[in-house]
């Protein structure tokens, strides 16, 4: 079943050519001093990935402005629930419990840390996020069953059918404008991960375009490689009017195999 999905997925991106398109000459390009968190920065020594890590490339691949099917957040009982908090690890405790509910139908049990003293200082810091994460198209919210809510500057983090959000981290990322970038990152390390990332037609495209389009996805290949490259299969489908000519042909020189897995697996054309 897989050899027929393989030879089905690269025949319709190559028009059924017999080649999979080889990774091209190495190009070098210009280094640009950073400023922001949200300045582009490439590499300039041959042969490493052009860009340090992705959702730096640009704040406006998803904006607070872009539609969201997120609805309302209805109160529920709180009840024990066991967390994970990058303080401190797995945690057993009674969270603040709400229900997200989106407009296409999906449903997020939003877990919010005692430590914010009260529901509703709990529900007013969890609408901070939820329209954001109603930006995210619904196959990156299907798997996401759950969202955690400390307080705390750890970073976010994806997986275990869950958001994992830390409110100090997520008031830098709003800050810099980058909180849908995160979003679209971890996201895809939730919904996914499991079904791609290990693949053998991933792992195929990989070898072919012989290259990583980041640092952190080279230094971190079986873990980040997906969640750092989808972001930008869906800001070129989608928004590529946010990207510079540069950067634009930058990544399709780099993953043009990868790109093409995204086009077909994941983009039908009918919007996101």
């Amino acid at each position: 079943m897989k050899h027929i999905f393989f030879i089905l997925l690269f025949g319709l991106v190559l028009g059924c050519s017999s080649e999979i398109t080889p990774k091209p000459e190495s190009t070098s390009t210009p280094k640009i001093e950073p400023s922001t968190i949200s300045t582009v920065v490439f590499n300039n020594i041959k042969n490493e990935p052009p860009f340090v890590g992705t959702v730096f490339l640009s704040p406006d691949i998803l904006t607070y402005s872009d539609p969201s099917s997120f609805e309302i957040l209805v109160k529920i009982n709180d009840e024990q629930r066991e967390m994970y908090d990058r303080r401190y690890g797995w945690i057993n405790i009674k969270p603040f419990l709400f229900q997200a509910e989106f407009s296409d139908g999906l449903i997020i049990e939003v877990q919010v840390n005692p430590e914010f003293e009260t529901k509703e200082i709990a529900e007013d810091i969890a609408l901070q996020y939820l329209s954001a994460v109603g930006q995210l198209p619904t196959y990156l919210r299907e798997d996401v069953d759950t969202i955690w809510l400390h307080k705390g500057f750890e970073n976010f983090g994806g997986g275990n059918n869950n958001l994992l959000i830390h409110h100090g981290k997520g008031l830098e990322y709003i800050e810099q404008e980058i909180l849908e970038e995160i979003f679209l990152h971890e996201a895809t390390h939730t919904s996914l991960d499991s079904d791609h990332l290990s693949s053998s037609e991933w792992i195929t495209a990989q070898e072919y375009d012989d290259q990583y389009i980041s640092n952190y996805a080279r230094d971190n290949p079986e873990r980040e490689d997906l969640a750092e490259t989808f972001p930008l299969c869906f800001a070129l489908k989608y928004k590529s009017s946010v990207l510079s000519e540069e950067v634009i042909q930058t990544i399709k020189e780099t993953i043009p195999n990868r790109l093409k897995y995204c086009d077909v697996v994941f983009f039908d054309g009918s919007g996101y």
